[in-house]
């Protein structure tokens, strides 16, 4: 219940005013004010700290009328707050007697029209709240006017006066008053500052990083009893293929001595103890994702100052921030500033200028890629947990795997450690913005406008691998490196330009609004990049591209080019809107691409859409007032699409060499085959969208179907080998690509009082497929491994995945009728005779030794009765069936909290770290999914992963299938943030506008199924090959403390 001073005084006129109205309480006016946005209360304390409760009810009261009446202006608006302040003066005071409240309003009126420009009052006793108020009358007052309100704070003292002007960039003037003559003479001025004062800002954070979720990997002893049952199965299928006895207790020399490889058969004496017929307790037991992640600190620093007069504004930013990876020694270090000043020169013409610029040094693990390529995570996630990360003396256990490769068939990642630490990466970037815009206003609806901006972009690259990081078979230091004892160094320069030249049009007649606009663009960009490579060190203290070998062969360029595009553009568009209730918008542009050939470098592309905002129609405005609004809105254009490299459309020149007898002889030739007509892909994409409002829009609901078609598709389209070369890039002319899809965003003010509750919820739905291929081939595309991953198919989505399916495992029985099949299968010619049925499952192959128990079941998609590459088939794709995210925020006096989540359901990712991670041939450490594999019959495990065994069996190894295929779904939470603002008339005491501290949590937790890091995978090289994970750099989980200032 409303309380404050006076109240059984002012109860009579305010209950009157209420029921003039329509309402009962106050606090129905305060709901009413809250229901449309507007917190009278911190609008009040705002301006004014100090002021009582009755003027915070009084201004609510006036706000609410106000919403009452439908006030179309600011100026209205004051008129009816003044009758709100009138209710509330006491019965019988000077201030009801001489009508304050209704003059305060139609002061406030007064000011917020352009026709009054200069307030002047006396300040009284409390001389800086009267110049809290003095700004906050002009700041607030200047949201409605065109021109800026002058305002003169009058009877200060000499004192108060010049200390409060320049606290707050006021003019102070002192004047004297001449009895005799009646003249006001200036005696002194001081200028402290043109319009308000400089605002300053300071925002700084500091958090912790830590990696998000480990991936869950067998430990030491799980690996050893993995990695004796690996060998003892191989050692099992070769004897029994060669018709040999054997047994598991069979030493590592008798295995030797029947002619097997130790590679594939032995057993190291680290695991497993012929002698005593046991396995060996590991010595250790190394989680090498602790070794390799650890927290690490980040921390923000941004200060900001804005400012200006009515002639020219300014705002200028410096951040510094310094964050280190998850992974030690990474680090990145970042200083960036920008300054916009937008200055009024004359009455018709205007500038403004912007600058940004950044600067970054970048320490770099090269986290991603494969082990053979340096990359951190995969080398780690394989690293056996049973070998050390350092040595007694501290130094890194180099190179252990590396030297069990040959002798006893274990993978060759090298330490993680010492990957991470030792190859020398670094890069440093620049990036600077400059950006002039000119505006010519002859008409007070015609602007004229000229931008002209360039961006300037430098990139240096540096790269030392040393020869204290093993590679393949051998280890560190071994003179069999040299040839990966490289030095790169790249430096990059590329200049964007671009110039926009356009003149709009706005005029309202009555309720008929027409907005248009014409333009002109050009932009050109070049490319420079210079790189060289360097070998024949002597040793690592050097890390430079100079301190290279003798030899000329020491030193050659690497990845150098030099190029240019340049586009040139026209455009209009066309704005008609009648009486808030209807809108039609039509553009047109044409754009002209050097990257395409030149009859087809100009592409088209018009658009139209339309809104109708049904709610607003007169026989609906009455009934849906304050309960509903509705609008419907749709639209259709078209979009081109040059994205691909700068000369394809122009037959290059290549060096390379031919036979001239047994004498190679360098020439140069043609660098391909090009297609002169390469032109624009285009989409044309139709939308249709409804908006809905409810409940003065606490309740708002903005739905959006599309549908999208891209023709003319731009593609590497592969040719015949005979021809020399093996692509081309075209235009697939016949093919079409739909995206269809559906969005909703649902937001909701549920709490509008003191407690102010928000919640925002949204889902979309896309739908990819390839219509038509133009009669082209399905496209296969390969990625690592030479392994065919995807497809490209008509009737399925762009870049399916592809492969085999695993259907289930071979039991004893599969495998004994297996045997039978393989008979027949070798009695007619290693195939099978016309209708004979299977007895077992089909496999790849009927030799022995890819015969087993435990094996996979892989369906037999052609139904002939053998596994081969006619048996593949699309696996599923890397779209979600949906994805979405909700948000929440809550706050109550000071306090603020909020959290964000998302979710991915339904989409999928080619794991392809499974290639390693879960063959089971006991090489590599596992997913720890692999100690429940099948044994026997009687301990089958999972039923779904297959035996352990050492060598890459036809019927195990087929590359790419079902098992790499994983569910990508997951819910996470995004952020979590609780913060407090402290109250503001704590603050102005010590000069400070506001102060916010807050306690900050990033990636917090992610519900998923996935093996892997991140179920958030992109492409792997193209869009063409989507949802790819090759030891993608994980989530990083974030604590942070932060304080936002404004001075």
């Amino acid at each position: 219940m409303a309380k404050f001073e006076g109240q059984e005084r002012r109860m009579p006129g305010i209950n009157a005013c209420l029921k003039e109205y329509g309402m009962n309480t106050l606090e129905d006016a305060r709901d009413l004010t809250l229901e449309h946005g507007i917190n009278v209360e911190e609008i009040v304390k705002g301006v004014q700290p100090i002021a009582f409760d009755n003027a915070v009810w009084a201004y609510t009261l006036g706000t609410a009328l106000a919403l009452k009446k439908g006030a179309k202006s600011a100026a209205e608006a004051s008129e009816m707050i003044g009758v709100g302040l009138q209710a509330f003066c006491v019965p019988g005071s000077v201030a009801e007697q001489r009508q304050v409240g209704l003059g305060h309003g139609n002061l406030g009126a007064m000011l917020l029209r352009d026709e009054t420009k200069c307030f002047c009052f006396l300040a009284g006793h409390e001389s800086f709240a009267a110049a809290e108020g003095a700004i906050g009358i002009a700041r607030n007052a200047n949201k409605a006017r065109k021109e800026p309100l002058r305002v003169i704070l009058n009877g200060l003292g000499k004192d108060a006066a010049y200390i409060i002007s320049r606290v707050n960039g006021f003019t102070y003037v002192e004047t004297d008053f001449d009895f005799a003559t009646g003249e006001v003479k200036v005696v002194r001025e001081v200028v402290f500052g043109e319009g308000e004062r400089a605002k300053i800002s300071y925002d700084f954070s500091y958090g912790i990083q830590q990696l998000e979720r480990k991936v869950d990997l067998l430990d030491a002893n799980q690996f050893r009893d993995l990695y004796i049952a690996s060998r003892n199965d191989s050692y099992r299928r070769k004897a029994t293929a060669a018709g040999i006895a054997w047994s598991p207790n069979d030493d590592n020399t008798i295995r030797s001595a029947k002619g097997f490889s130790l590679a594939d058969v032995g057993i190291h004496p680290m695991f497993y103890d012929f002698t005593t017929r046991t396995p060996v307790e590991q010595q250790y037991n190394t989680d090498w994702q602790d070794e390799v992640f650890g927290n690490a600190g980040m921390m923000r620093h941004n200060i900001s100052v804005t400012g200006g007069s009515k002639a020219i504004r300014y705002m200028a930013s410096v951040g510094y921030m310094d964050q280190d990876g998850i992974i030690a020694p990474s680090n990145h270090n970042r200083i960036n500033a920008r300054l916009n000043l937008d200055a009024q020169i004359t009455k018709h013409f205007s500038a403004s200028l912007s600058y940004s610029m950044y600067d970054v040094k970048n320490k770099v693990v090269q986290a991603e890629g494969r082990m053979i390529n340096d990359g951190v995570i995969q080398s780690m996630l394989m690293y056996l947990p049973n070998l050390p990360a350092y040595e007694e003396n501290g130094d890194y256990a180099r190179s252990a795997m590396i030297r069990m490769v040959t002798d006893w068939g274990i993978n060759f990642p090298e330490n993680p450690l010492v990957i991470a630490n030792e190859l020398d990466i670094s890069e440093k970037t620049s990036r600077h913005n400059l950006n002039f815009n000119l505006v010519y206003e002859p008409l007070p609806d015609l602007k004229i406008s000229a931008r002209l901006g360039q961006q300037w972009y430098n990139y240096r690259y540096f790269y030392y691998r040393p020869m204290s990081i093993g590679r393949n078979s051998t280890p560190a230091y071994g003179p069999e490196l040299a040839s990966y004892n490289i030095a790169r160094s790249s430096s990059t320069y590329d200049i964007d330009r671009l110039g926009e030249f356009t003149a709009s049009y706005k005029k309202q007649l009555g309720r008929h609004h027409v907005d248009a606009l014409i333009g002109y663009t050009l932009q050109r960009k070049t490319y420079d990049r210079l790189g060289v490579q360097a070998t024949g060190f002597a040793d690592d203290r050097i890390h430079e591209v100079t301190a290279h070998g003798p030899k000329d062969s020491d030193v050659s360029l690497y990845e150098t080019r030099k190029a240019a595009w340049s586009m040139m553009s026209y455009l209009a568009r066309l704005n008609y809107s009648f009486d808030d209730r209807y809108t039609v918008t039509g553009t047109f542009r044409t754009d002209g691409s050097s990257r395409f050939g030149v009859n087809n470098r100009w592409g088209y592309f018009p658009s139209v859409s339309a809104g109708w905002t049904i709610s607003n129609e007169p026989f609906l405005k009455d009934a849906l007032e304050n309960i509903a609004t509705v609008r419907i809105r749709a639209s259709w254009g078209k979009s081109g699409n040059n994205d691909i490299g700068n000369y394809s459309s122009i037959a290059g020149i290549s060096t390379g060499s031919y036979a001239f007898g047994t004498t190679a002889v360098s020439t140069s030739r043609l660098g391909g085959f090009a297609d002169s007509e390469l032109g624009w892909e285009t989409t044309t994409q139709t939308n249709i969208g409804l908006d809905l409002g409810f409940f003065n829009s606490r309740l708002n609901v903005i739905a959006n179907y599309y549908n999208s078609i891209s023709t003319d598709i731009l593609y590497n389209a592969p040719i015949s080998a005979i021809s020399g070369f093996t692509s081309s890039t075209t235009n697939m002319t016949d093919a079409k690509i739909r995206n269809r899809g559906f969005d909703l965003q649902v937001d909701a003010r549920l709490l509008t009082g003191k407690v102010k509750w928000n919640v925002s919820t949204n889902i979309s739905i896309n739908r990819n497929k390839v219509v038509s291929l133009g009669g082209l081939d399905d496209i296969l595309s390969t990625s690592e491994r030479s392994v065919q991953s995807h497809i490209t198919k008509e009737g399925y989505p762009i870049g399916s995945f592809y492969g085999y399916k695993a259907v289930g495992i071979m039991s004893e029985l599969d495998y004994k009728n297996a045997l039978k099949d393989r008979e027949v299968y070798l009695a007619n010619g290693s195939k099978f005779p016309a209708g004979y049925t299977l007895q077992g499952p089909a496999v790849p192959s009927y030799a022995l030794d890819d015969l087993s128990y435990g094996n996979t079941i892989w369906k037999d998609v052609s139904g002939d009765g053998v596994i081969d590459t006619n048996d593949k088939t699309i696996l599923g794709n890397a779209y979600p069936d949906f994805t979405g995210g909700f948000s929440t925020s809550l706050s109550w006096k000071g306090f603020d909290l909020g959290a964000s989540f998302t979710y991915s359901y339904g989409g999928e990712v080619i794991n392809f770290q499974d290639y390693y991670l879960f063959n089971v041939e006991g090489s590599s450490n596992q997913y720890a999914i692999a100690a429940d594999r099948y044994v026997s019959d009687t301990n089958p495990g999972r039923n779904n992963v297959p035996i352990a065994t050492r060598i890459s069996v036809t019927n195990q190894s087929l590359k790419l299938s079902s098992y790499y295929v994983e569910d990508a779904s997951y819910f996470r939470c995004s952020n979590i943030t609780l913060g407090y603002t402290l109250p503001k008339r704590l603050l102005r005491k010590i000069g400070v506008e506001s102060c916010r501290v807050y306690v900050s949590g990033d990636n917090l937790f992610t519900i998923t199924d996935y093996r892997g890091y991140n179920p958030e995978v992109s492409y792997k090289s193209s869009n063409l090959m989507p949802g790819f994970d090759w030891g993608c750099y994980p989530l990083s989980r974030i604590y942070s403390v932060g304080l936002n200032l404004t001075f």
